[in-house]
Order: C-alpha cells, then structure tokens, then sequence
C-alpha cells in the first residue's frame, strides 16, 4: 500500500485508506465499511469474519464476529459493549448485529468474482466429447488455484499455526487432481461421473437451512476466503513478530486481568526492533514490494506475469493458468526467484511477489467513485499491491484511465503501462510495408523493416503522462511468423524489467511503511482503544458530586484524562523519544494537546468553548470559558499529585463547596463526563496512530541508509 494519509477522523486514522473502504450500498442509505472497525481486517463469508453493525442507526461502524466474540469474553457478565465510535453504551449482553445486507453482497459479489456462473453452466449441461475439455480446464484451473494459495500460505508456516483449513484445502486439491486425471483417461467413461463428483467436491451440503451454503462452488468460495484471509494474516505477523507478540500477551493479560498492561513506549519499541529486522539479510525478503497484473480478461495478463516470473513452460505447476476464457478468479501471488535490479545499480536488488489479478469483463462497466463489491476498482484495491501494471491489446479505453487516476491519485500507487499482443501489429505492419511474410524474408530484410515498425507502433501507443512497454509474452505462438519473430525479438521486455525494479525499491519501503502504521493501528484500536482504562463510575460520581460547584465537574475530567496518559504510558521519556525525531505531521490535525509539543502539526483541532464549559452551567456562562480554565490549571497541580482513592475523595469533596443544584443536573454530568473520558480515549488512540506515521518514516530512513552504506 502506498503512503499513509492522515485524515482528521477516527475512521481514516484506523482504516489507512478511508477514502476507498468506505462505501454507500445505494444513494439513500448509510455508509458501509469493508473491514473491521476494530481489527482493521476485510470481511469475509468465513464465519470469523462476518460483519456486524451498531446498533445505533447513525453510526453505521461494522466489526467483524471474531472481535466481538473477544470482547464479550474480556467483558464477562458485568461489563457492556461500547461502540469505539459513536461511544454508545449497550444494553447488558447486547452487541452489535449481523448486517444481512453486506452478507448478502458479498456473497453475491463471490459468486460472480469467482466464475461460478460459467461453472455452474458446465454442471448443468449435457456434455459430449467435443466440449468435455471445457469441464477439464474448470477443474484443473481450480486445482491450480488452490495449490497457489496453499504455498503461499505455506511460506509462512514458521509464523503462524496451520488450521484444518490447509487439511481440508489439500483434500480438496487431490479430489479435483483425480477427476481431472481419470477425465484425460477415459472422457466418454467417466463423463458424467465427474461432473457429478466435481460438483460435489466445490459445494457444500445445507447444514444450517441457509440457502448460499447450498449454491455451486460455496465449499470452493469459503475454502480460498479462509485461505485469502489466513494469508493477510499471516504477513502481519511475520513482517511484525515483535508487535504481534506484544499484542498477544496483552490481549491475554486483558482478558485475564483487571489491571491495564499495554503502554506506548513498549508498542514503539517493538515495532522500531520489527523495523530494524527488515534490513537484515535473512529477513531482508520477508516485505517484498508487490506487483500487481491488471487489465481486461484474456488480454495477457497471466502470460506476462509468467515471462516475469522466469517461467519457460506452462506446464510447470508454479506458473499462473493460461486460458483463452477467464482463468483467474482471485488474487494469485508468485514469488519471483530472482530480485529485481536497479538499472542504475545492479548491486542493489528488491525481492518482489508478482500478483495476478482477476481480469475485468468488458461488458461490465466500472461505476465511478462507487467502490462496491464485484466492481473492478474494488478488486484493485483489494490486491493491496505496491506496483500495477495495466495490461491491455488494444487502445485505453476511457474506463482504464479511470483505473489509473485512480491507482495514482486515490491509492497512490505507481502504475505501469503495457501493451501487449504486439507480435501480431508487428507482423501486419511488416506484411503491409514489405509484401512479405517475416519468417520468409531474409534477416537483412528483417532488419531493415523492424526500427521503423517499432517507431510507428510506439507513436501509435503513445501517451504524453506515461511511456507505454510494447511486449509480446505468448507461450504459444499462434503462427510461424510469430514464433521466427519472437525467437529474435522481445521489444521492450527488459526495458520492462528494469523499470520494475526500478521502482520496486521505494515501493518495498513504502509497504514496509504502510504495513508498520497499519500494525500499531491494529494494537492501538484492539489494546488501547478497546481496553478498559480506569474505573470511569468513580469518575462519573465524581463529576455527578462536582456539578453543584460551577465548573467543577471538569476537575474530574481533568484527573480521568491524567489517569489515562499515566496508564498509557505517556510519559515524559516517551515524550523525549518523540521529540528526537523532530517529527512532522503535515497533512491532519492532532485531537489532545497531549503531544503538541513532541511534534510539529500544522493544523490543530480547533477547541470550542463548550469544550471548556461545565455541564452544570449550560450556555449561560459562555463568556466564562477562561474562567472555568483557571480552575482547572489552579487545581489541576495539586489534584495531578493525588492517586487513586485520594482523587476520588478530592472530586467529591466539592460538593460541600457552593448552592445546591438540581440532582438531575448533577446527573447529566456524570453521564456526560464518561462520554467525556471514553471520547478522549479515542481521541488520544487517533493522536498516537497519527504520530506514528512521521516515526515510522523516520525509522525507515534510518535503516535504508544503513543498509545502503552497507551494501
């Protein structure tokens, strides 16, 4: 993912990209969010990963099962659920609800992302001999498909547990490798059997009465979802082990422990030591920038990534599918064995993961700034590549420059440009300007013709932003001309590689960036915003109590907002190890004056004058904001000096001071201020993950110049 943009909103901060995950399911409804609220993870169909909505109308937050389940546990039977956002306190064993909508997206979204409709044409046709290679490639894409994920997951075997799903995933695979073997055996034989047993191995039975669980390849959709989600998993915490760590153990003590453990100083210190790790030689490939192939369907993309990849034969198990239909359905990722080079230093080298992504029909139009299950824009996001290569045979189209505004100006991403197929431009313009065909001619011929050809093709494909590669990657020459041709001419393939590696060393740096504040994101929003801080009732009677003296219920938030940075572990060594970066945040604006004066912002969050106010006095006293400050900065020296039940007893000890007010009053105000202290908690999460953006920066650029020195 490109640079982390800091936006003045809980969601942007918590979501890295708030721009593209946020959606709206039709004009007149609210917003919906493609990952968790909390976690930070997309939702899925697999049952951890099910969406559920606030209950609150307004607010609209999804968090997936998987960190509700943990909350109910960390809440026993005493406490209740709170929205992180809308701060909305449930009813007692109340949490949020299933949103039956987005499920139904994206079960539908699946069902056409994955090509289930053509499968399920296969299935329920009559067969004969002619189109039975039809059933074949299906299955034995499908095979492919699985095993990619499998060894992609594999790589990280050693940092993180393998689930039944890789069991029943290699099951899968061998079920689908015997009905493709016994098909190529005897087709006439076993036709009908296959079809029937392939049908069987890619569904799933209606254990539960729901009607998706019954549908054509559910069992295949959930098995590469799990599979797709494990993976995404799994390069957190092998990039990240230090922080993961750290996460775990804190979650446990919070699950196991009233007292708050997580603090900042040790977050930072383990993701400052996961960065470090980054540069060192048998981890240096752990992070590797991410190319992704996109483009329309059979345009040549999986051709291209394989010729990237080294491969010389499709029938190596390794290689992407090759089909002259759809034959990619998900993301598909190959390490590629070689680093790519610098051209401008062959000694530094960048490993690099090649993602072929699923092509985008034709027929089906990209919906402009509507981000939504099934449209292509969506897909490209979702690939969460460093790098796209748009891949196409003919013209831009005006929907494809859509996709490269936005890669460049919404992902901010870099985007390649490649036209492919041009053997065949190459061969008419040579039959058109000689009278010959290439493979006939004589090689001085050959050479006489070729540079003009080339010029004309690059002025027929050129564009004034970008420099456009002419390739020709077929595996399979659909002539004797394309094959003389292509034996002596790769055009601008190397040229290719070379940009590509070109950019590939930024690009590692920035999702070694992207990933880091995406982690501390993560044990931000699961540790600190979701931990319970302090016994916020004590607070609450307090400022309850202090509401009979003008202003005096802010004493209480004064001490709660203390409490909280001293929980944290904001201290002033914490605040000496900020300054030392000469940190900068230029783009968002800091929540809490907690660490104004660590960084330079060039904004702060305007405060109102309500914001000073007591509860207790309303609009009365709006001129005397100032007045209530000084109390505060007048009391808050010697109540900062007091500790727990000493605080407590100092709040209500205000309540013998000044006139009786009304006890509904004094009641708002103790509603009100826990609502305060729980919104700070928020707000000081946003400032924290906010900061991080500048630190992990600078880190970065610690560790690069090291590791160039170095080399």
């Amino acid at each position: 993912m490109g640079n982390f943009t800091t936006k003045n909103s809980r969601h942007a901060l918590a979501e890295i990209e708030p721009t593209s995950n946020r959606r709206r399911t039709s004009s007149s409804t609210k917003h919906m969010y493609n990952s968790c609220t909390m976690c930070l993870c997309s939702f899925g169909i697999q049952e951890e990963r099910i969406p559920l909505e606030c209950i609150n109308s307004k607010c609209a937050r999804l968090y997936c099962s998987q960190c509700v389940k943990f909350v109910q546990m960390h809440n026993g039977n005493t406490k209740r659920f709170r929205c992180m956002y809308c701060l909305l306190e449930y009813p007692l064993h109340k949490v949020p609800e299933e949103s039956q909508t987005l499920i139904k997206q994206l079960w539908n979204s699946m069902s056409i992302k994955y090509g289930i409709r053509y499968t399920r044409h296969l299935l329920t046709k009559q067969l004969t001999e002619n189109n039975m290679i039809d059933l074949w490639c299906d299955i034995e894409c499908r095979r492919r498909h699985l095993m990619n994920l499998i060894s992609t997951l594999e790589r990280f075997s050693r940092w993180t547990q393998i689930h039944q799903i890789m069991n029943d995933t290699h099951i899968m695979a061998e079920k689908l490798l015997d009905i493709a073997t016994r098909m190529k055996e005897n087709p006439t034989e076993n036709m009908y059997t296959c079809q029937n047993e392939y049908k069987g191995v890619i569904s799933m039975s209606d254990q539960n009465n729901n009607q998706d669980n019954n549908e054509i390849g559910s069992c295949y959709i959930r098995t590469c979802e799990h599979l797709l989600g494990d993976i995404s998993d799994a390069e957190f915490y092998r990039a990240f082990t230090n922080t993961h760590a750290k996460m775990i153990e804190w979650n446990s003590a919070l699950a196991s422990s009233d007292q708050f453990q997580p603090q900042v100083t040790d977050l930072f210190a383990a993701i400052e030591t996961d960065l470090e790790e980054q540069w060192v030689n048998h981890r240096h490939g752990i992070v590797r920038a991410k190319i992704g192939i996109i483009g329309y369907t059979c345009v040549g993309k999986s051709t291209l990534l394989n010729r990237l990849l080294g491969i010389e034969d499709l029938a190596n198990e390794i290689s992407s599918p090759v089909r002259s239909i759809k034959s990619t359905y998900y993301q598909l990722q190959f390490d590629r064995k070689e680093p790519l080079k610098s051209p401008n230093n062959r000694l530094k080298t960048t490993a690099v993961t090649l993602v072929d992504i699923q092509g985008h029909d034709k027929d089906v139009p990209t919906v402009d700034n509507q981000i939504t299950p099934g449209n292509y824009l969506d897909e490209i996001r979702k690939a969460d590549c460093d790098i796209y290569v748009l891949v196409f045979d003919e013209k831009l189209r005006y929907e494809q420059h859509g996709w490269i505004t936005y890669i460049e100006e919404t992902l901010k991403r870099q985007c390649v440009l490649v036209r492919s197929k041009i053997d065949i431009d190459f061969l008419a313009k040579y039959r058109e300007r000689s009278g010959l065909f290439y493979g006939s001619s004589t090689p001085a011929q050959q050479n006489y013709y070729t540079s003009t050809i080339l010029e004309q093709l690059r002025f027929d494909n050129e564009m004034e932003s970008h420099r456009i590669y002419l390739t020709a990657a077929d595996f399979m020459p659909a002539s004797s001309d394309a094959e003389t041709l292509l034996k002596t001419q790769s055009f601008d393939m190397k040229i290719l590689i070379d940009e590509l590696g070109h950019l590939a060393c930024d690009a590692r740096n920035r999702r070694i960036h992207t990933l880091a504040v995406r982690a501390i994101a993560r044990v931000i929003n699961v540790c600190f915003r979701r931990g319970y801080v302090l016994n916020v009732f004590n607070y609450k009677i307090g400022a309850g109590l202090a509401a009979i003296v003008p202003f005096g219920d802010q004493l209480p938030r004064y001490l709660a907002r203390d409490h909280i940075r001293q929980a944290f572990g904001i201290t002033k060594d914490f605040r000496q190890y900020l300054v030392k970066f000469r940190l900068s945040i230029d783009d968002g604006c800091l929540q809490t004056s907690t660490l104004e004066n660590c960084v330079t912002a060039t904004m702060m969050k305007t405060r109102g004058k309500n914001g000073s106010l007591g509860a207790a006095v309303g609009g009365a006293f709006m001129a005397g904001a100032p007045f209530s400050d000084d109390i505060i900065r007048v009391a808050a020296p010697t109540a900062v000096a007091l500790t727990g039940s000493a605080r407590i007893a100092l709040t209500a000890s205000t309540a013998v001071v000044g006139v009786v007010i009304s006890a509904v009053v004094c009641a708002w105000s103790a509603v009100n201020s826990g609502k305060h202290i729980f919104s700070y908690v928020n707000r000081l999460c946003d400032d924290l993950i906010l900061v991080s953006n500048p630190l992990v920066t600078a880190l970065i650029d610690i560790n690069s110049r090291k590791y160039d020195q170095a080399s």
